[in-house]
């Protein structure tokens, strides 16, 4: 545990301090949070942002924020199993989170850019890069306060100045259902998958399952 926490909060005292830089000119007013948990994987979003005042269902938050995932599985090359391996993908993100008039009919959306590092340490492999990749996803409206979730986030080798000779592409993608208490406060259920396609263009499975979570903004 100890040496979770040191690994979660070194990048992230890191990461404010140069947001805090960046953006010392900048008026914030809004604290953004998503965490999830599986057996298999935990991602943690911690960002701040700035929200125009708006009707309820129409506000949109302009956010920075900083991303830790961790995963401890079994890594997959198509149907042959590589032993099992940790994956950690460290990230600096912005974009922007908000839902459309009338929430109700027309749902929301999250598009984010984000300056990643990803570390994958298991018994057949060794595999580090940084890099810029692009996350999106999709809150489509099934009931009032209930919403099915899609999303994708893609990571190619030609927008990383270090990238590992191993791979051509890193990818997640994701499907499940929320219910929003309102529209700053959702609860959810998520299936992820995280692979890479490698230098063979075969698929390497790095995390698989099912996650839980909060995301919330104040």
């Amino acid at each position: 545990m100890n040496s979770l926490l040191a690994k979660v909060t070194a990048p992230f005292i890191f990461g404010v301090l140069t947001l805090s830089a960046a953006s010392a000119s900048a008026e914030y007013d809004t604290l953004f949070i998503d965490a999830a948990q599986g057996d298999e994987m935990t991602h943690l979003r911690l960002g701040i942002g700035e929200t125009p005042a708006g009707e309820e269902g129409e506000k949109v938050t302009s956010m920075f924020y900083l991303s830790y995932f961790n995963s401890e599985d079994n890594i997959k090359q198509g149907s042959t199993s590589q032993g099992e391996g940790e994956t950690e993908i460290l990230s600096i993100g912005a974009g922007g989170f908000g839902y459309l008039t009338n929430p109700n009919e027309n749902g929301g959306a999250e598009f984010d850019f984000e300056l990643s590092r990803t570390k994958i340490e298991g018994d057949n492999i060794d595999y580090k890069r940084t890099g810029i990749g692009f996350r999106t996803q999709l809150f489509v409206p099934v009931v009032a306060g209930l919403q099915a979730n899609i999303g994708f986030n893609l990571r190619p080798y030609f927008l990383s100045p270090d990238w590992d000779d191993d791979s051509k592409l890193e990818f997640e993608y994701q499907g499940g259902l929320e219910y929003a208490f309102n529209w700053d406060v959702a609860v959810y259920a998520h299936y992820r998958y995280v692979a890479l396609i490698d230098s063979d263009d075969k698929e390497v499975k790095l995390a698989e399952g099912t996650v839980f979570g909060l995301r919330a903004r104040f």
